[in-house]
C-alpha cells in the first residue's frame, strides 16, 4: 500500500496551507471573532469560491470536484 499524498492531495493541502497562512494570523482570528458575525465571512468566501472546498465530495456531474474522503479529510 502506497501511503503517500497524490499530486491533487498535494495541492490541496498547499492551497489550504497558504490561504490560512495569510488569512489566520493571530491578529485576524481575533477580529473575525470581534466581528458581529463571530467569523471572517471573508474568508469563508475565499474557501467556497476561490479552493471549492464545498464541492470537493460532490460528483463532477453535478458541478463538484469528485473528491475521495481523503480530499475532505485533509480539507477539513
Amino acid at each position: 500500500m502506497d501511503a503517500r499524498f497524490t499530486d491533487e492531495q498535494d495541492e490541496i493541502r498547499r492551497a489550504l496551507r497558504e490561504l490560512l497562512h495569510k488569512r489566520c494570523g493571530t491578529e485576524d482570528v481575533r477580529a473575525a471573532v470581534d466581528r458581529a458575525e463571530g467569523y471572517d465571512p471573508g474568508l469563508w468566501t475565499a474557501l467556497g469560491e476561490q479552493l471549492g472546498l464545498p464541492g470537493l465530495a460532490l460528483p463532477e456531474a453535478y458541478g463538484g470536484a469528485g473528491c475521495t474522503r481523503t480530499e475532505v479529510a485533509l480539507a477539513a
